[in-house]
């Protein structure tokens, strides 16, 4: 019994550590999204929750792709979306009533006002976090081919690179104002370049990673939403 003891404590102080620094809301199992399917008309609202020059633009290319995506599984549904800078029915909408996105998250009430506007029934409404890069180039060396090649250069390494992007979702009854669901959704890619002795280190642009993250979190929402809506029973 105490060399049990001994031996799960280890691991219970690596999984505690890993819960410290993922952070509790990340690592739990979201919980199920109760059935829409009495919703026929639905919004998608993005924002960043921190101003960014940087990321502007990821707001609504997430709507567009996410709100896409959705249409096309489910074609019995009205889909109210932002498309483009200059085709943002959503975003025009709100400013026309005078509601930052925002402020829908902190008074729920104020989701009956783009209802009354609008006539959906549903909002959806995403929180996105900054995304986060990481990079590694230890200079460990990958793989050795030095002892057969004459050239005497041929060892390869690796860039190690990790992309997170976090968003906080929230369903909200449209006309009641009531909160009917809330979760994190996290995207997440990694990556391993090579390169070889004497060439320049290789890796993803930011771009690329971005881009991959953003429909990495995308698919991982559509995931959890669609059954809800058509009224499949997760299993």
């Amino acid at each position: 019994m105490y060399k049990r003891t001994l031996i799960l404590l280890p691991v219970f102080l690596v999984v505690s550590l890993f819960l410290a620094s993922c952070g509790y809301k990340n690592v739990v199992p979201i919980k199920e999204v109760p059935k829409l399917t009495s919703y026929s008309k639905i919004v998608l609202v993005f924002f960043n929750k921190k101003d960014s020059q940087k990321y502007q633009d990821l707001p609504i290319l997430t709507s567009y792709t996410t709100g896409t995506n959705l249409s096309v599984k489910c074609k019995e549904k009205e889909w109210l979306y932002d498309q483009s800078k200059r085709v943002c029915p959503v975003n025009d909408e709100l400013k026309e009533l005078g509601i930052n996105p925002c402020d829908i998250c902190q008074s729920h009430s104020l989701a009956t006002k783009l209802s009354e506007s609008t006539g959906v029934e549903l909002v959806v409404i995403g929180q996105m976090e900054e995304p986060k890069f990481t990079e590694d180039r230890s200079g460990k060396i990958e793989y050795d081919m030095s002892t057969v090649d004459v050239t005497g250069a041929a060892r390869y390494y690796a860039v190690y690179q990790t992309a997170i992007l976090k968003t906080d979702f929230e369903l909200i009854d449209a006309k009641s104002g009531q909160l009917i669901w809330d979760g994190r959704v996290i995207g997440y890619k990694k990556y391993k370049t090579r390169y070889r002795t004497g060439s320049p280190p290789a890796f993803q642009r930011e771009e690329t990673m971005l881009n991959d993250v953003r429909m990495d979190l995308i698919k991982r929402f559509v995931d959890i939403i669609y059954p809800a809506i058509i009224g499949q029973e997760v299993s």
